[in-house]
This record gives C-alpha cells, structure tokens and sequence, in this order.
C-alpha cells in the first residue's frame, strides 16, 4: 500500500455531534443575510434606501455579488471541518492528491479567519449600535426604513452574529478529533 493510501490515524474519526452542528449553524448563519441583499439587487423592495444604487452594474453590483461569493465560500469551508473532505487533499490534485491535509492547515486558516469574523462583526455591530443608540453620528443601513422592514433586515442579520461563535466551536471540533490518541 502506497503511502497515499494508508490510512491516518488522525484521519476518518466521526465528527463530535457538537462539532457537527457548530458546522451546520456556521454555515447557515450567513444564507439569510445573503438572500437578502440577493432580493435587493433584484428588485426587491427591502426599504433599503440606496438599492438603486447596487442594483444599477458595475462596480457595486459586483460588489455585492462578490462580496455573496466569499461569504457563502467561507461559510461551505465551515463544514470542511466536519466531512471526510476537510482531511485530505483532493484527490485530484497533481502529486498530492490523496494525502491527510497537516492537522494544522485548516485550524490556522479557519483560527484567521475566525479571528477577522469576530473583528468584522463585532465592529460593526458596535459601530450601528452606537449609532441606534444615539452616541455616534452616522448613517446605517436602517436609516429611512419602516420598521417592518428594519425587522426583515434584522432577521437577515441576526444569525451572522452566531457565525464566528460556531466556528470556533467547529475549530476546537477539528483539533480534538484529529488529535493522536495515547494509549492508556
């Protein structure tokens, strides 16, 4: 047997359920904000004030389909951390296809960008809570809206504050299973 494949100790455990379901609430965390700015550029009245302006092309149509692109990516790498495929290179990839992915890999990865999560987040939240709160000056995407459509907004949003919370909970997941056991 090949050194490809054999088989890794650390390589093959069954998730946590714990870690699993910290994956999935990772992962879905982000699809109700990205409908939402989806409905908007399509039309959809959200109450957002300056949705013409994203809607009209070009650059900041792109934005917000990029911006889609890499939160929803991000996200579908959530659930690598619970799936035989967040352990092993692909098997389609020229001379290393195959081989365990180093423990390491995707808890530096996921560890930064969890760590940009929490700063992206956590600095927004406080800088339009201030705002609502009336201790900073500002515009916020709520600015003219009616209040029910600042509710759709926030049930759009919400789940995003669980995003950087369930990935560390995946991380940790990661780590404990790809972990060597000792014997006792």
């Amino acid at each position: 047997m090949d050194s490809k494949t054999a088989s890794s100790p650390t390589v093959g455990r069954e998730p946590q359920r714990w870690a699993k379901v910290a994956c999935w609430a990772a992962f879905c965390s982000v699809i109700p904000s990205a409908l939402w700015r989806l409905a908007m550029l399509v039309g959809v009245d959200t109450g957002f004030r300056y949705a013409q302006v994203y809607r009209d092309g070009g650059a900041r149509t792109a934005y917000v389909l990029g911006l889609e692109a890499v939160q929803l990516c991000a996200a579908a790498l959530c659930l690598g951390l619970c799936y035989p495929w967040g352990e092993r290179v692909p098997q389609w990839v020229p001379g290393i296809g195959g081989h365990p992915l180093p423990r390491i890999l995707p808890i530096v990865i996921g560890g930064l960008g969890d760590a940009l999560l929490y700063l992206i987040i956590g600095c927004t939240t406080v800088r339009f809570a201030s705002r609502w709160l009336g201790l900073a000056e500002g515009l916020t995407p709520t600015s003219g809206m009616s209040p029910g459509a600042v509710t759709v907004l926030t049930i759009a949003y919400a789940p995003m504050l669980i995003w950087p919370v369930a990935l560390t909970a995946a991380l940790v997941g990661y780590w404990r299973r790809r972990a060597q056991r000792t014997p006792r």
